[in-house]
């Protein structure tokens, strides 16, 4: 997955978990069952962001390994230092005057 694909899921994963347990779709999880005498509302809750963490653990861990690879689609990084003409710098420069 390029890089675009992966900050654009980054930013999607908690619009979509803001949206999952708004009222009206939390509705669907109430019900009058129980698991293990938990009732389903409960399970399901924490069963869906127990989901969105490992989702954007997940992630996270795909960022941080395309940055690593330095796969960054093109664009310059930003601590990269400006390119050189090859000409020596002023040696006042060098000494930090």
């Amino acid at each position: 997955m390029n890089r675009r694909r992966l900050r654009d899921a980054a930013a999607a994963l908690p619009a979509g978990a803001v949206l999952i347990f708004t009222p009206p779709y939390m509705r669907i999880y109430d019900q009058d069952w129980t698991v293990f005498g938990v009732p389903f509302l409960h399970v399901s809750l924490f069963a869906l962001w127990f989901v969105g963490l490992v989702l954007s653990a997940a992630l996270a861990r795909r960022l941080i390994a395309d940055e690593e690879a330095g796969e960054d689609g093109g664009v310059e990084a930003l601590d990269a230092p400006p390119p050189s003409d090859g000409a020596e710098p002023p040696a006042h420069a060098a000494r930090g005057d």
